[in-house]
């Protein structure tokens, strides 16, 4: 798999370059050929221009004929053109209103009568140069002649003639195979380089899917020590660091599951242990007639410890299966939280706390479900009052309008809860209190609220210090 994940990277990366370079040197190679042929038919331009030059200051064809010099000097030119480009130089003159033109053999004379050939030699007449193809059909494989001609002065404005200079298409072109054999050395060296920069990139590329994949192994055989170590930027570096995050989050979890398990095997271990010490003790006559109410008592709050413990993870478990729907009705905060005071008072006052009450003037009322929200309430007071004790202890309670919520405050003076535990307490099988001792609750309580205000759309916020610890909610206002 590793193996095969690499050679479809590399094939990928590969097939990318050599495209690349293959679509470059196409376009180079194209461009280069048209370059050179515009370079090659402006060579024959200038010697079209040359023979020009030769004949500037002359102002009949009828003088060169007759001056042997001169005839030979542009005779050698007209055949050195001819055995270089192989191309038919025609000097025309324009004389006695008649076109007439000597050509390689040098003693024809002919007279130039169709209508395209008088257009284009006027065009030339008017000082500009020409290139048409197939001018000349009658000439030998005309269509694909290309006819190239330039003015031919007299003085310095007078055109009195034409240079037209014939060359085969074929001629012009440039060969693809002189055009390659300057371009194929460098389109190797980059095919070579690319192989390689594509083979080491896949590796790049690979090396740390390797290593992510190793980690998730070793996630899966439960090793959550693993972390991933990739330092090669981008997302994938990005995603190691979520798999890392992912693992510690995993590794917390499964410690909190065990410390879960245990507490609450102890929760359960304890009062099922007390309890049947207890029922043993009266079956076997040791407990006094007289006695009897009061263990049944104890037997009975350990049941109900139990009870509570039961419903806490079935409340749980359904808050997070969505099987916990919401019965939204109007309600005064102000009332829930003095009825929560009331079922505190007892231990409350066996603490000997102190009580701030700052509730809103009037009805507070606002939408939610009453029960799930006395619910986290309840739990919250009960937090706070199981923590705090002797004299000094402060416990406070406040609602304020805010905007269009309301907020919900209960704090204490107790102690500080650590700042490396702030950002987990709503875990489930969390407890700030390692050292756990029984009767002191299982770590589902504040899990629960939390989840019963997500439901409500909120969030409980806690900000704990030396002076006390506060949790708070809001929940939006009814009219």
């Amino acid at each position: 798999m590793r193996r095969s994940l690499f050679l479809r990277t590399y094939g990928v990366l590969l097939a990318a370059v050599l495209l690349t370079i293959l679509i470059f040197t196409g376009v180079l190679v194209a461009s280069r050929q048209q370059a050179t042929q515009e370079s090659y038919e402006a060579e024959v331009r200038r010697q079209a221009r040359e023979v020009a030059e030769y004949m500037a200051n002359l102002n009949a064809l009828s003088f060169v004929q007759s001056n042997a010099t001169m005839r030979g000097v542009i005779r050698r030119k007209i055949g050195d053109i001819y055995s270089a480009y192989n191309a038919d130089i025609w000097i025309v003159s324009y004389d006695s209103g008649t076109v007439q033109y000597l050509d390689k053999s040098w003693n024809t004379t002919r007279f130039i009568a169709t209508d395209a050939v008088r257009e284009q030699l006027s065009q030339i007449q008017q000082g500009n140069e020409i290139r048409v193809e197939g001018l000349f059909p009658e000439l030998e494989d005309g269509e694909n002649i290309v006819t190239i001609g330039v003015p031919w002065y007299y003085g310095e404005n007078e055109v009195v003639g034409a240079v037209l200079l014939h060359i085969p298409t074929s001629s012009l072109k440039v060969g693809l195979s002189s055009v390659l054999n300057q371009i194929w050395p460098p389109a190797v060296l980059a095919v070579v380089l690319g192989t390689i920069l594509a083979f080491f990139l896949a590796r790049s590329q690979v090396k740390p899917m390797k290593e992510m994949s190793s980690a998730v192994r070793e996630f899966s055989k439960g090793d959550l020590t693993r972390r991933v170590d990739v330092h090669c930027g981008g997302e994938l570096e990005e995603l190691g660091d979520s798999i890392n995050r992912m693992a510690e989050d995993l590794s917390r979890l499964e410690d909190s599951r065990r410390s879960f398990v245990a507490n609450v095997s102890h929760e359960l271990r304890s009062p099922i242990t007390c309890m049947r010490g207890y029922v043993q003790a009266m079956q076997d006559g040791v407990i006094p007639q007289e006695d009897m109410p009061r263990y049944y008592q104890i037997v009975l709050d350990e049941t109900d410890r139990l009870t509570a413990l039961v419903n806490d993870l079935l409340d749980l478990s359904r808050l997070e299966s969505g099987k916990f729907p919401l019965a939204l009705a109007p309600f005064d905060a102000n009332e829930l939280m003095r009825r929560n005071l009331i079922n505190f008072e007892p231990r409350i006052e066996e603490k000997r706390i102190a009580v701030e009450v700052a509730l809103a003037d009037g009805p507070l009322m606002v939408m939610a479900d009453a029960n799930r929200i006395n619910q986290v309430v309840s739990n919250i007071i009960d937090n706070a009052v199981k923590f705090m004790d002797g004299e000094g202890s402060r416990l406070t309670v406040r609602t304020a309008r805010q905007g269009k919520d309301v907020r919900f405050t209960i704090a204490n003076n107790g102690p500080r809860i650590a700042e490396a535990d702030l950002p987990y307490i709503f875990e489930r099988f969390y407890k700030a209190d390692k050292a756990h001792t029984s009767g002191q609750g299982t770590g589902l309580g504040l899990s629960i609220c939390q989840r019963i205000m997500q439901q409500h759309g909120s969030k409980i916020e806690v900000r704990s210090d030396d002076r006390q610890t506060a949790f708070e909610f809001t929940l939006p206002a009814a009219e």
